[in-house]
């Protein structure tokens, strides 16, 4: 019987609970544990790094920036592989799914800037691994790492893992309540929220509620209550993002992706029209044979640069998240008030206007994939 479940803590954050009535002692929850070993520093610090994006006009519309986890994913489904991502369930909750056809790894696509639910997928991974076929992994820097220390780091052949290159993650509690406040003031039921349409460009990120009725409504992304808390000032993400021992250039994964924030200053050649470039860095061997294939196959224009050219405009490259403001006060207030209580004084306009600029900066270097 399953000894471990996972519960919210005060803030709306996931953490294990141990059924010691059902625990068995085998301790192997522990092992695997990411915390429990640090395989980043088996890591040495040599990435090729490169700018990308797709050729295809369907694959940048439908994609946050250059559209290199379609293309990516594309190799592993045309192999007759499986495709493991993240989505919106009919609650709107993020979790982890398989995809089997390109039909179904659609939904993976776009940003989605909430935690997402790994909880039952480990098996499913391995299940699958078994059978052979390549199967891909993507996820958050962390999520990998548990991934690979599910087998205990002895990596299958068949078994690929790209990471994003991680802003942090939010609360998954918040960005629901968040989500019920939207639907009680327009009356609507939300069912895909999309934090970066690219209606004015890559750059000017739009975001869009989409309603069961058939109608939508937007705005642009930094006017947005719950990103200015996760994007703005940081004060709602999980606690351990601020100490996060992936925010580097040692990589967990065989590919790292990214926004290329700062390519028109540093390769104007490939800015793209404003319509979505790439950033990646691939980490291993079987990173490179499968970015080989996307150069062989011409789906991509791609640009060879510095890691050092990235690294300004995306620094989770170089250090975690540090909070803009005092989360503290904001979740004894969140606890007391409710959410409702915190958007008004916290996402007020005054402050809004102090952070503008701060925020567009922001914006456009700490955005996740």
């Amino acid at each position: 019987m399953e000894s471990i479940s996972f519960q919210n803590d005060e803030e709306g954050f996931w953490y294990p609970i141990i059924d010691e009535k059902k625990c068995i002692k085998c301790n192997k929850c522990r092992t695997v544990c990411p915390l429990a070993k640090n395989e980043l520093d088996k890591i040495k610090e040599e990435n090729q790094t490169y700018a990308a994006y797709s050729k295809s006009k369907e694959v940048l519309d439908n994609s946050t920036s250059g559209g290199i986890f379609t293309h990516i994913s594309d190799l592993i489904l045309e192999g007759g592989g499986v495709v493991f991502g993240h989505a919106y369930n009919g609650d709107l909750k993020c979790v982890c799914k398989i995809a089997r056809t390109k039909e179904e790894r659609n939904s993976f696509r776009g940003s989605k800037y909430v935690q997402s639910d790994m909880n039952s997928v480990y098996k499913e991974i391995n299940n699958e691994v078994k059978t052979g076929k390549k199967v891909l992994v993507t996820g958050t820097p962390c999520q990998i790492d548990a991934v690979k220390n599910f087998f205990s780091n002895k990596i299958p052949e068949n078994l690929f893992t790209m990471d994003i290159v991680c802003h942090g993650v939010p609360s998954p509690q918040i960005f629901s309540e968040y989500v019920d406040l939207q639907e009680k003031k327009s009356g609507k039921k939300i069912v895909d929220f999309k934090f970066r349409d690219k209606k004015y460009g890559w750059s000017t990120p739009y975001r869009v509620f989409e309603y069961s009725d058939g109608t939508s409504c937007g705005e642009l992304l930094n006017n947005d209550a719950f990103n200015f808390l996760f994007l703005g000032i940081d004060c709602i993400l999980r606690p351990s993002c601020f100490a996060c021992r992936y925010a580097g250039k040692k990589r967990i994964s065989d590919i790292s992706i990214a926004d290329f924030w700062g390519i028109q200053n540093k390769h104007e050649d490939m800015f793209n029209k404003n319509k979505g470039v790439s950033l990646i860095l691939v980490n291993t061997d079987k990173g490179n044979s499968l970015f080989q294939k996307i150069k062989e196959n011409q789906t991509m224009l791609t640009k060879e640069v510095l890691l050092a050219d990235a690294q300004e405009r995306n620094f989770p490259l170089l250090h975690p998240s540090t909070p803009y403001f005092d989360r503290n006060n904001f979740f004894v207030d969140y606890q007391k008030k409710g959410l409702g209580y915190c958007l008004k004084k916290y996402c007020s306009s005054n402050i809004y206007a102090r952070l503008r600029r701060k925020i567009r900066k922001i914006l456009k270097t700490k955005v996740l994939k």
